[in-house]
């Protein structure tokens, strides 16, 4: 089975505003397909957004306290690498996560796996506010 590299991102209604920094940070727009969720393809790596299944407390943070994903971090960025290049896939999920924590706007958590919190950040003024 492949490793899975994830970023999780709130608050709830904040889809558009996610698509946007990682659209920017990309340089590719989503494409919307009937039937389908948001996607890029910029090959080998793929990145999906949608809403996820797993629950409060699935994983926790450095400090050991529970992460509430399903409340707090409802948007699931789904980095997923077709070559299975485990480096490029992390690569590409980092800037995406940078690019959230720069922005400020939005709460997100960085996983590995679903094993091991790799970065958290909250909202916070941008570079002009």
């Amino acid at each position: 089975m492949a490793r899975r590299t994830y970023v999780f991102a709130g608050p709830s209604g904040s889809a558009s505003v996610l698509m946007s920094i990682i659209e920017t940070a990309t340089g590719r727009p989503f494409i919307r397909e009937p039937g389908s969720g948001p996607y890029i393809r910029a090959d080998p790596v793929g990145v999906y957004v949608a809403r996820h299944d797993f629950d409060d407390g699935d994983i926790d943070a450095p400090d050991c306290t529970p992460i509430a994903l399903r409340t707090g971090y409802p948007h699931l960025v789904d980095i997923r690498d077709t070559e299975r290049d485990l480096h490029r896939q992390q690569q590409a999920a980092a800037a995406i996560f940078a690019a959230i924590k720069a922005d400020g706007r939005l709460q997100a958590v960085y996983v590995d796996d679903m094993q091991h919190v790799l970065d958290m950040t909250e909202p916070h003024p941008g570079p002009s506010g």
